[in-house]
């Protein structure tokens, strides 16, 4: 399946820094191969990165202030360790990328390596 991303991400993705992604729904499962690509659905979509099984799946809870993964309120220093495997600089980077979505937002985070929260 397709995982399609900001070109922003993808240096991170690349460079082993950005480990995971939250995406909405329940569409992904661990064993999937993901193709990561940059301007998806787009004429000029193009893959970015190898191919990878998706490792682990997780269901995720945003609200403006806190994130829960599979029911688990995280600490504020785990929810930073979680933003800056994901992309984001700091904790509040990540909460203001989710900022126009309808809160509480409810999905995934779909994880390409061993990693778990």
């Amino acid at each position: 399946m397709i995982l399609g991303f900001d070109e922003a991400f993808a240096p991170a993705i690349v460079a082993g820094t950005k480990i995971h992604t939250i995406r909405v729904g329940q569409r992904w499962q661990a064993g999937e191969v993901a193709h990561f690509c940059v301007h998806a659905g787009q004429p000029n979509q193009r893959e970015f990165w190898e191919p990878q099984p998706v490792q682990l799946v997780q269901d995720v809870e945003l609200t403006a202030t806190e994130l829960r993964v599979d029911d688990r309120l995280l600490p504020a220093a785990e929810l930073l360790t979680l933003a800056q495997a994901d992309g984001f600089p700091t904790t509040e980077a990540l909460l203001a990328y989710f900022a126009d979505k309808l809160l509480p937002f409810r999905g995934q985070l779909v994880h390409w390596t061993t990693r778990r929260y």
